[in-house]
């Protein structure tokens, strides 16, 4: 008799540990849909259909990483001089480009124009920022987690007037 209640509870705990395993993969599913894949170069043809006609260039902006999330948002890694991050991720007008993952509370919200782009200002003084526009079909989001007291609005410029992205023959 104690074998089989042994053995029921063994089961049941089999069974159970499976049911939380198979849970805890479809809620990571869920958050971060099929996967990240990196890039040597900013073509995403292949699988989101998009690629980058031009991207900021200049002597303190280095690209040091490109990425595709959940196979329909860019992502770009920058390092600016000294040694700030910055991430700017691309997707189709409408996409997601899952904000959220900055986990920021801004104090400040600007439009500003550039060129007759309107860009999206939320930032925090002296600190974090984050610049969102649309241009030829595409969203673009600029997140600088943490970034000295106007460089924000240096980079503005350089990253909306020189960002592009395109749709690809390769898709």
């Amino acid at each position: 008799m104690e074998i089989r209640i042994l053995a029921a509870l063994t089961v049941g705990g089999v069974l159970l540990a499976a049911v939380l395993i198979t849970v805890a993969a479809a809620l990571l599913y869920s958050r971060f849909g099929t996967g990240q894949w990196e890039y040597a170069r900013p073509d995403f043809g292949r699988r989101a259909g998009f690629r980058a006609r031009s991207l900021p260039e200049n002597d303190i902006v280095r690209l040091d990483r490109i990425s595709l999330l959940s196979g329909a948002v860019a992502q770009l890694e920058y390092t600016v001089e000294p040694e700030w991050k910055l991430i700017l991720r691309v997707g189709r007008a409408g996409a997601d480009l899952r904000e959220g993952d900055f986990e920021q509370s801004f104090r400040e919200q600007v439009t500003l124009y550039h060129r007759d782009i309107r860009v999206n200002i939320s930032q925090n003084e002296g600190g974090a920022a984050m610049l969102r526009w649309s241009k030829n079909g595409f969203d673009y989001l600029l997140a600088l987690p943490d970034s000295e007291m106007g460089l924000r609005g240096g980079l503005m410029p350089l990253f909306v007037q020189q960002t592009e992205m395109v749709e690809s023959k390769t898709a």
